[in-house]
């Protein structure tokens, strides 16, 4: 069976789901459900949470569909709720944790000297990072923000900055083959 084409889907679902189509929205989480997902998993690697997460976005969809106004790029707007909804969870969870005084105390020692090769290893990592990001072009800043930051996809990209999509889609790809490699040199 064919994977069904909802490049064209989301505008009319849109409209729909705010006239209350309980079918709309499951058209929209047929459509990002994968997408959000592979997004939530770059946050957290809690399956459960995901899920749930996941789960109360396309809840929380429903529950305000009428305030909602125009969306333009659905799989954007989806992943910010869901990033909003992850980062609530995540904090909530840490608050949660609880660890016996004697566990805290006989591990505080090597925790410290952890932490600090971690947060040298960190800021030499970020200074990399930053040093290869300045090499970028303009357009190449812009197609990673769009991308990793916006959840956009590369035909939206592509519309957006006025370029056709195998433009897009090669510069995309020499970017973070690019970015790979000067990262690659950190790690050996």
């Amino acid at each position: 069976m064919a994977k069904a084409d909802f490049t064209n889907v989301a505008p009319e679902c849109w409209a729909r789901l705010k006239e209350g189509d309980p079918a709309a929205l499951g058209e929209l989480y047929d459509c990002y459900v994968d997408k959000l997902f592979l997004a939530a998993s770059a946050i957290t690697t809690d399956r459960e949470l995901i899920k749930d997460s996941l789960q109360e976005v396309f809840i929380e969809i429903w529950h305000y569909r009428e305030t909602i106004g125009q969306v333009q790029y659905p799989q954007a707007y989806l992943t910010k709720v869901l990033r909003s909804i992850l980062s609530k969870k995540l904090k909530k969870k840490d608050r949660t944790v609880w660890y016996p005084l004697e566990e805290t105390l006989a591990g505080l020692e090597s925790n410290c000297e952890d932490i600090m090769i971690s947060s040298d290893t960190d800021r030499e990592l970020n200074a990399r990072l930053q040093h290869a990001m300045a090499k970028l072009s303009v357009r190449q800043k812009l197609i990673l923000k769009f991308h990793f930051y916006e959840g956009l996809t590369y035909e939206q990209i592509a519309r957006r900055l006025n370029m056709k999509y195998q433009s897009v889609n090669n510069l995309a790809f020499r970017t973070i083959r690019h970015l790979r490699e000067i990262m690659m040199i950190f790690f050996l």
